[in-house]
């Protein structure tokens, strides 16, 4: 049963980070360092597989999103957010006073 159960969490790990590098984007990602653009690309395309290099490169280029990749869980109030929060609070209309 663990063992299942950790194909699972490992897919899903996997499947967030495809989300992140399709949001970001292969060009911005080879521009941050680590790995070339072409690297990222056939990633983001999955004509070859994420490493932990991988995930540890998105998780250190952008904090703000590490402990949803490796979870799936988001606390906004502490500065951890997903690619999907983010693009709903772009969404929500301006709440303004005035």
């Amino acid at each position: 049963m663990l063992r299942i159960m950790n194909c699972f969490y490992m897919d899903s790990v996997r499947d967030r980070a495809l989300r992140l590098i399709r949001v970001i984007g292969p060009k911005r990602l080879s521009e941050k360092g680590g790995k070339n653009y072409d690297r990222w690309r056939n990633i983001s395309s999955e004509k070859i597989r994420i490493g932990t290099e991988e995930i540890g490169i998105l998780a250190d280029s952008f904090p703000e999103y590490a402990l949803w990749l490796v979870s799936g869980r988001v606390e906004p109030e502490h500065g951890h957010r997903s690619p999907e929060y983010d693009e709903a609070n772009r969404n929500l209309p301006s709440q303004s006073a005035g």
